[in-house]
C-alpha cells in the first residue's frame, strides 16, 4: 500500500499544473548596466566642493573617494593639492585626517614644480605635531617627495637627519618609517653619512620589535641594491636572524643572505668550532638548505625557490642536497646499498655470527647530534616531500635549475623526480613531467627508471599524457629492452586513450630518430616480419600499424640498413604514408627496384605565382570579357598552387582572394543598369546583390585573415576596402530608399585612415584615391547622396589595380584552424533530453590569429539557426609563437526533440563586428549583417545529435 501511494504522489508531482491569476502584471526586472570606469577620471568639482569643510565625518569618505579616483587629470591636480594644503595648515584636525591627506599628497605630486613647496610644509607639520601616526606619515610622504627632486641631495639630507632624529623612539611605526627612508635616500658615495645610515641599520637587526627588524632587513637589501657594499656583519646578523620566531624576519633575512653570497661569493667564511674557511656562496647556500625544514609554508617555499637562483655551488654541497642521513642509536646508519657493498667486499658468505660483531663501537656524544638535518643534507628531498603544495612545486623549479647547469646533479636527482610521478596532485606531477623535459639532454633513463614513468600514460589528465609524450621523444633510452617497453606502452596508451593519436604519433617519430640502432634490431617484432614465411598484409587503418612504421620509416633516415629488411607491401604503405603524413614521415632514399612507380615532376611554384600575378597585370587594357576571362583562370590556377604547396599556400590564397575581388569588381561594373537595380530581372537583382555581398565578405577577409604582409601589399588591400566600400555606397543610394548615412560614415572612416597609413608609410597613393582626397576636401558637409555622386564617375574611370608582386611569398601567413576532435567520419550520437544540454569534446589547432579574444566557435543546427559561443581564456592555450590549441567542450541543446539523429556543424570563425562596423551600428537604422564581419577559420565538422522528450512519470 505504502508503495502504490509514493507511486501516484509520484505521478502527480510530475503532472503539470497552469495557474491563471487575475491582477496586475508584475514589473519586469531591471537588468544590471555596468560602465567601465577609464583610468584617469576628472572629479574636479566633486573633490573640490566636498573638501571644503572641516568635519571629518564628512572629510574622510571625500579623502577615501579621492584616493579611490586617482591618477586625476592635470587641471584637478592643481586643484585638489591646494585644497589638501589648507587642511594640511588645519591643526584643529584629527591626526588620522591629517595623516590621510599626508598620504594622498605623496601618491599625487609627480612634478618638480609642485613638490618644493609642499615638502617645505610637510616638514614643518613634523615640527609642530604630537601624533606619532602623524610623524610616522610626515617621514613617508617626505621621502617620497624628495624623490620627486632628484637635482637638490639637500632635501634629502633632512629627510634623513629627520628620520635619524626620531630612531631612538619606542613607537615601531616610527621606527620603520625611519628605518625604510634612510634605506631609501642612503647615499651611494662612502662618507660619514652613508657609515651612519649603515651602523643604524645593522644595530636594528637585534631590536626587540619583529616589525622592525624586518624593516632593517629590508633597509639593507635597498641600500645593497644600489651599489654599497655590506660590512661582513650584516651577513652575521642575517644568519643568526634564520631562528627567529617571527617569519617576516626570517624571510627577509633569507633575501639578504642570497644577495650577499651573490655580491662576494668567494669570500671565505670561517666554520663554527673549527679553523677551517668555505666559500661565502656555499655558506648560504647551506643556510638556506637549512630554512627548507622551517616551521611556516611560505619560508619553507621561499627557502626552495632560493635554492634554484643560485649558481656557483661547490659540487659536494649539491650532491648533500639529495642524501639524509640517517641516524641510529646515536650513530650514522648505513644505507641499504652501503650494508650490501660491504657484505660483498668482505667475502663472507655464512648469514650467522660474523668477525668482531662483539667488538666495542665508538661513542657519540649526544649534544653533538642534531635531531635535525642541518646544513645542505637533505634539503631538495625534504623540499620534494613536504605535506604543501608550494613547496614541491618550488623544490622541483629548483632542482630544475641546478640540473640545467650540472649534468651530474641532474642523474642523480633523477630518482627522486621519477617518484614525484606518484604525487597524489596532477599539477605537482606534470611538473616533474615538465622539470623532466627541461633536463632531458643531461640524463639516461635505466629501464627501472622508465617502467615507473610509463606507468604516467594511464594517467586520465590529457595534459600529463600530451607532457610525457614530450619527455619521451626528447630524452634518450639506454637499452633495446627500454625502446620495446616505450613502444609498447605507447600502443597501449593509443588503445586506451584514441584521442592521443597525434601526440603519439609525434612522440614516435622523435623516439624513431634519436633511437635508430635499437629500433634496428626491432623491426622484425615490429612489423612480424619472417625471414621464410609471408605474413598478411596488415591494413593501413589499423592505428598501431602506422604508429610502428612512423617509428621504423623514421629510424631508417639515420640506419639505411633497415630498408632491406622492409617488405614489399611497406614500401607501397611508405609511399601512402608520405602523401598524407608528410610531417611525420620523411623522405627515404629506395633503390630503384622498390621506389613506387610513379613519375617524378621538377615544379617551380614561386615562378609560377609570379607569372601568374603578371597575368593579372598585363590585362588592364584589354576587354572586360577578356579581363574577366583571365581573372577566373588564374584564380581557379592560384587555388591549386595552394593546395599544392604548403610553403605558399598563404600567399597563394591571397593573391588568389584578391584576384576573385576583382573578377566580382569586373562583374559589377560590367552589368548593365546596375545603378537602378528596379529595371533589372529579379533574377539579375538577386545576382548583382549576390555579387556586391560576396565583394564585401572577401575584401574584409583580405583585410584581417592575413599577417606579416609588407606596406605595400598592405595599402593595396586597403585600398580595395575603399574601393568596394564606395561601391557598396553608391548601389545603396542609387538602389534603396533606405538611410545610407552610417555607410556613408563607414566609407569616410575608412578614407581618413587609409590616408594617415599612406602618409606614415609615406607611400603614393593611387589615381583613384587622389581624386577621392580631393573631391572630399571640397566638400562643405559630407552627405550621402553627395558622396555618392562623387563616386559614381571615379569608379568608373579608374578600374582596380592589379595586386604588385608579393615582397616575401613565403613569410605571409593565414589565419586557419584545424579541428582534430570530433573527427569528421565519427558515428558516433550524442543523445540528449529536449531543454537540456549535451558536452561535445573539442581539440583544435589555431594558427596566426590577430586576437585570441575574436575566436569564437560556430554551432550551426539542423533549422538554419547558427550560435556563437565564446570559448573560456583558460581552454585556449599557446603552443608555440602564433599556435594555439583550443582544448573546450562546446554545449549543444535543443528546445524540441527530433525525429532523428541531426547534424550539426561545429566550426571555428573570427568574430570581427566590433572592429569594423562600428560607425555603421552607430548611425545606420537597420541592424548590421553579422555574417559580413565573421571569417571562417575551418570548415564545419558535423556531429550527429539526437533529443528526445523528456519521460514523465514512472
Amino acid at each position: 500500500m505504502a508503495a502504490l501511494l509514493k507511486k501516484r504522489a509520484l505521478a502527480e508531482y510530475c503532472q503539470t499544473q497552469t495557474l491563471v491569476e487575475d491582477g496586475p502584471k508584475p514589473a519586469p526586472t531591471k537588468r544590471l548596466h555596468l560602465v567601465r570606469r577609464s583610468k584617469t577620471v576628472d572629479h574636479s568639482e566633486f573633490i573640490t566642493s566636498s573638501l571644503d569643510t572641516t568635519d571629518p565625518q564628512q572629510l574622510l569618505p571625500a579623502l577615501v573617494s579621492l584616493h579611490s579616483s586617482l591618477p586625476l587629470a592635470g587641471d584637478s591636480q592643481i586643484e585638489v593639492v591646494q585644497e589638501l594644503m589648507k587642511l594640511l595648515l588645519n591643526d584643529t584636525l584629527p591626526p588620522f585626517i591629517t595623516t590621510k591627506v599626508l598620504a594622498l599628497l605623496a601618491n599625487i605630486i609627480t612634478s618638480h614644480a609642485q613638490a618644493q613647496p609642499v615638502f617645505e610644509e610637510v616638514m614643518r607639520v613634523a615640527q609642530r605635531t604630537k601624533s606619532k601616526k602623524v610623524l610616522a606619515q610626515v617621514i613617508h610622504s617626505a621621502c617620497a617627495l624628495s624623490q620627486c627632486i632628484p637635482s637638490d641631495p639637500k632635501l634629502q639630507d633632512q629627510v634623513i637627519q629627520l628620520a635619524l632624529s626620531h630612531i631612538t623612539t619606542t613607537k615601531f611605526i616610527i621606527l620603520v618609517r625611519s628605518l625604510e627612508a634612510v634605506g631609501t635616500l642612503c647615499p651611494g658615495e662612502a662618507g660619514r653619512v652613508q657609515s651612519s645610515i649603515m651602523n643604524t641599520l645593522i644595530e636594528h637587526t637585534s631590536h626587540q620589535d619583529n616589525r622592525v627588524r624586518t624593516a632593517a632587513f629590508n633597509a639593507l637589501m635597498v641600500v645593497q641594491e644600489k651599489g654599497v657594499k655590506l660590512p661582513a656583519e650584516v651577513y652575521d646578523s642575517a644568519c643568526k636572524a634564520l631562528g627567529d620566531d617571527y617569519q617576516c624576519v626570517r624571510a627577509a633575512a633569507l633575501f639578504l643572505i642570497k644577495v650577499a653570497a651573490e655580491s662576494d661569493p668567494e669570500r671565505l667564511v670561517p666554520i663554527p668550532d673549527s679553523d677551517l674557511h668555505m666559500r661565502l656562496v656555499d655558506h648560504a647556500f647551506s643556510q638556506i638548505c637549512n630554512v627548507v625544514n622551517d616551521i611556516n609554508v611560505r619560508v619553507r617555499t621561499q627557502a626552495a625557490s632560493l635554492l634554484g637562483s643560485m649558481s656557483g655551488i661547490s659540487e659536494k654541497f649539491l650532491q648533500q642536497t639529495l642524501d639524509k642521513k640517517l641516524m641510529s642509536n646515536m650513530r650514522r646508519k648505513p644505507s641499504a646499498h652501503e650494508r650490501a657493498l660491504a657484505m660483498l667486499s668482505s667475502g663472507e658468505w655464512s648469514s650467522g655470527k660474523r668477525w668482531a660483531d662483539d667488538a666495542p663501537k665508538e661513542h657519540v656524544e649526544a649534544d653533538s647530534v642534531s635531531i635535525i638535518n642541518t646544513g645542505s643534507c637533505g634539503a631538495n628531498v625534504h623540499g620534494l616531500e613536504d605535506e604543501f603544495l608550494e613547496v614541491r612545486n618550488a623544490a622541483l623549479d629548483a632542482i630544475c635549475s641546478l640540473a640545467l647547469n650540472n649534468a651530474q646533479f641532474a642523474n642523480q636527482s633523477l630518482d627522486f623526480l621519477v617518484d614525484m610521478f606518484n604525487d597524489e596532485i596532477e599539477e605537482v606531477r606534470l611538473k616533474a613531467i615538465q622539470v623532466l623535459q627541461q633536463i632531458a639532454g643531461h640524463i639516461i633513463l635505466r629501464a627501472d627508471q622508465l617502467e615507473e614513468i610509463l606507468h604516467a600514460l594511464k594517467d586520465a589528465s590529457l595534459d600529463i599524457r600530451e607532457s610525457l609524450h614530450t619527455f619521451l621523444g626528447t630524452t634518450v633510452l639506454s637499452t633495446i629492452s627500454s625502446v620495446k617497453i616505450c613502444v609498447s606502452s605507447l600502443l597501449d596508451n593509443l588503445r586506451r586513450y584514441p584521442q592521443d593519436r597525434r601526440s603519439i604519433h609525434r612522440c614516435l617519430r622523435h623516439v624513431g630518430q634519436n633511437h635508430p640502432i635499437h629500433v634496428q634490431a626491432l623491426v622484425s617484432q615490429l612489423l612480424a616480419v619472417h625471414p621464410y614465411f609471408d605474413g598478411v598484409e596488415p591494413s593501413v587503418q589499423d592505428g598501431e600499424y602506422i604508429c610502428k612504421l612512423i617509428l621504423v620509416l623514421n629510424a631508417a633516415v639515420q640506419c639505411p640498413t633497415i630498408l632491406p629488411l622492409l617488405e614489399q607491401h611497406t614500401i607501397r604503405h611508405y609511399a601512402y604514408l608520405r602523401d598524407t603524413m608528410p610531417q611525420l614521415v620523411p623522405v627515404l632514399k629506395l633503390g630503384e627496384d622498390r621506389q613506387p612507380s610513379r613519375e617524378v615532376v621538377s615544379t617551380n611554384t614561386l615562378r609560377f605565382l609570379r607569372e601568374s600575378m603578371q597575368r593579372v597585370s598585363s590585362v588592364d587594357q584589354s576587354s572586360t570579357k577578356m579581363r574577366m576571362t583571365i581573372y577566373q583562370t588564374v584564380h581557379s590556377d592560384l587555388v591549386k598552387l595552394a593546395d599544392i604547396d604548403p610553403a605558399l599556400s598563404p600567399a597563394a590564397h591571397f593573391a588568389a582572394l584578391y584576384t576573385q575581388c576583382m573578377l566580382l569588381f569586373t562583374k559589377i561594373l560590367s552589368t548593365r543598369n546596375w545603378l537602378t537595380p528596379s529595371s533589372l530581372s529579379l533574377q539579375q537583382s538577386g545576382a548583382l546583390k549576390s555579387n556586391v555581398d560576396q565583394l564585401l565578405k572577401h575584401t574584409f577577409r583580405l583585410r584581417h585573415a592575413f599577417t606579416n604582409l609588407s606596406p605595400a601589399e598592405e595599402a593595396s588591400i586597403r585600398n580595395l576596402r575603399v574601393r568596394t566600400l564606395a561601391l557598396q555606397l553608391v548601389y545603396v543610394v542609387h538602389g534603396s530608399t533606405g538611410s545610407a548615412l552610417g555607410l556613408c560614415d563607414n566609407f569616410l572612416e575608412h578614407t581618413e585612415a587609409l590616408h594617415r597609413y599612406l602618409t606614415d608609410e609615406k607611400l603614393s597613393a593611387d589615381s583613384f584615391l587622389e581624386a577621392v582626397f580631393a573631391e572630399l576636401s571640397q566638400l562643405e558637409e559630407p552627405r550621402p547622396g553627395a558622396v555618392a555622386r562623387i563616386l559614381q564617375p571615379l569608379l568608373l574611370t579608374y578600374p582596380v589595380p592589379a595586386l604588385g608582386p608579393i615582397t616575401n611569398p613565403a613569410q605571409v601567413h593565414m589565419c586557419s584552424a584545424e579541428i582534430i576532435e570530433p573527427q569528421p567520419d565519427s558515428e558516433t550520437i550524442h543523445k540528449l533530453s529536449a531543454g537540456l544540454v549535451v558536452g561535445v569534446h573539442l581539440d583544435s589547432e589555431i594558427s596566426h590569429i590577430p586576437d585570441p579574444s575574436t575566436l569564437r566557435i560556430r554551432v550551426a543546427y539542423p533549422d538554419h539557426s547558427t550560435h556563437l559561443i565564446v570559448p573560456p581564456r583558460n581552454h585556449l592555450r599557446l603552443v608555440s609563437p602564433g599556435t594555439y590549441r583550443l582544448l573546450t567542450t562546446v554545449l549543444i541543446s535543443a528546445q524540441v526533440s527530433w525525429s532523428e539523429a541531426c547534424h550539426v556543424g561545429l566550426s571555428l570563425v573570427l568574430d570581427l563586428s566590433d572592429q569594423e562596423v562600428l560607425a555603421a551600428r552607430r548611425h545606420s537604422v537597420a541592424k548590421a549583417d553579422d555574417s559580413a564581419t565573421i571569417i571562417q577559420l575551418v570548415k564545419p565538422v558535423k556531429v550527429l545529435v539526437w533529443p528526445k522528450s523528456i519521460r514523465k512519470g514512472i
